[in-house]
């Protein structure tokens, strides 16, 4: 039999199973696509807003066992195409349990990773779209594994984190936020008209067409925060729609500038005051 004659027998024999795993995985692919994205429809549309803390979780979770079940569905497939093509797999998988202890010290970190997912997930402490802080970096999650997170900061920059670095996260939009503004007023400024213009500022800006739907509580003045060197800081708080503290807290500011201008109230910067001394010299005679 010639070498072109065993080929066609090899391929007779292994080529149409080769064939028909790499189908079933295909179609084991599409099936399990669909199927999350048919399960992720059904929950979302249990409320009818968009972009709501269910839509966002359901969105990181089907992700997560989405991209999971695609490891699962090819890891099996190659390693039935291996035993076809005359690999043995048997010796693989046992080696994985006689090379465990070496491998296990380089593992750490995968499983480590893998685990701090799990329980990320379980205790629902972000999901995408969510705007943190993680390892001292502040940006939006738009993509999400069991291993790592991926997090886009407002300069644009990718920052791709393993999970099992991940030691405190601070959520930016969970539920509410809240604006704070300062202001800084002159030392000869009536202290109680501008606390007085501050509030006014405050309550138009809650029934505004432009802002108030973002505004959740009526905004508080708490009152002088500190005596510094050269103005007197006054504060405003306002508790906002989530990741909406600093479109509020920008029009804030563009209010008190025009308010406080219009009413004479003179807002505080930094000055310097040089006295000029004339000194005269005398030189007497004797």
């Amino acid at each position: 039999m010639t070498g072109i004659d065993t080929a066609v027998a090899w391929l007779a024999e292994h080529g149409f199973r080769i064939l028909l795993v790499l189908l079933l995985a295909l179609v084991g692919q599409r099936t399990l696509g669909w199927i999350t994205r048919l399960l992720k429809q059904r929950i979302q549309q249990l409320d009818e807003a968009e972009d709501t803390e269910l839509d966002r979780r359901t969105e990181t979770f089907f992700g997560v066992i989405r991209n999971a079940g695609m490891v699962l569905i090819w890891g099996t497939a190659v390693l039935i195409i291996l035993n076809e093509v005359g690999i043995s797999i048997m010796p693989i998988l046992a080696s994985v349990g006689v090379a465990g202890l070496a491998v296990g010290l380089g593992a750490q970190t995968l499983v480590k990773d893998v685990i701090s997912g799990i329980f990320i997930l379980i205790e629902n402490q972000y999901t995408v779209g969510d705007v943190v802080e993680i390892a001292g970096l502040v940006g939006k999650v738009e993509e999400m594994t069991l291993r790592t997170t991926e997090l886009r900061d407002a300069r644009g920059v990718l920052h791709i984190i393993p999970n099992g670095e991940i030691r405190i996260v601070s959520n930016h939009t969970r539920e509410w936020s809240r604006a704070i503004v300062d202001v800084g007023v002159s030392y000869n400024t009536d202290i109680t008209a501008a606390l007085k213009t501050l509030t006014e500022i405050g309550e138009n800006a809650r029934q505004s067409p432009e802002i108030g739907q973002l505004i959740l509580e009526t905004p508080q003045v708490t009152g002088v925060e500190e005596l510094g060197d050269w103005s007197v800081r006054l504060r405003i708080m306002v508790k906002t729609q989530p990741n909406q503290q600093h479109t509020v807290r920008r029009y804030l500011l563009r209010q008190i500038q025009d308010v406080f201008t219009e009413k004479g109230i003179e807002l505080a910067f930094p000055r310097q005051d040089i006295m000029l001394l004339n000194v005269t010299n005398t030189t007497s005679k004797v």
